[in-house]
């Protein structure tokens, strides 16, 4: 017990005793504004200022996601494009006659189409043009004469319409011989590319 009484009567003659009550409580109360203050001013503004960045990363990450989805749908979009130019460059190949051949071609298709429906195919004349517009491709217009029955000028049309190459009949006339068959002049008018 006289080490307790010893100690508080350290405690009353050091100077920590000394001090105020009022002190003490002004003290930790400015010491607990200063944290106030100082988490107001100093931690809020980083903890919103971590936010906005976390706020901006997502954004940016979205738009990245979004940015790479519309580069995937136009890389689509130019792969059905060269596609479809392949294929139409095929279908150009298949529809049309080769410049250096087209009037021989040609020539051979219509005798092997008059030859089927039992048409005599006659003279023949050609010109060719420039496609305004497609300087790689030309038209060629051959006016050719026939004779034949009827029922061979139709079946001589269906053999032409189910070609496989592109032919245009501009014109068609037939006129009756005495002989009960047909004069035809037809004027077949079809494209030929790498003029």
């Amino acid at each position: 017990m006289s080490s307790s009484s010893e100690k508080s009567a350290k405690l009353r003659g050091s100077p920590l005793r000394r001090i105020p009550k009022r002190v003490v409580i002004w003290s930790l109360t400015a010491l607990f504004a200063f944290d106030v203050l100082f988490y107001v001013f100093a931690v809020l503004p980083l903890e919103s200022r971590e936010i906005a960045q976390q706020a901006k990363v997502v954004a940016i990450e979205q738009n990245i996601a979004l940015k790479q989805r519309s580069s995937e749908r136009l890389e689509a979009v130019v792969a059905r494009a060269e596609k479809a130019g392949e294929e139409g460059a095929e279908l150009i190949d298949t529809f049309t006659f080769e410049r250096r051949t087209t009037y021989s071609n040609l020539l051979t298709l219509l005798g092997e189409a008059a030859q089927e429906a039992g048409v005599e195919m006659r003279e023949t004349d050609y010109d060719d043009d420039p496609v305004a517009g497609a300087d790689e491709y030309g038209m060629i217009s051959i006016r050719a004469n026939f004779r034949g029955q009827y029922e061979s000028l139709v079946k001589f049309l269906n053999v032409i319409d189910r070609s496989e190459r592109f032919l245009i009949i501009g014109s068609l006339g037939a006129t009756p011989r005495e002989s009960g068959d047909l004069q035809i002049v037809m004027r077949i008018d079809t494209f030929m590319r790498e003029i």
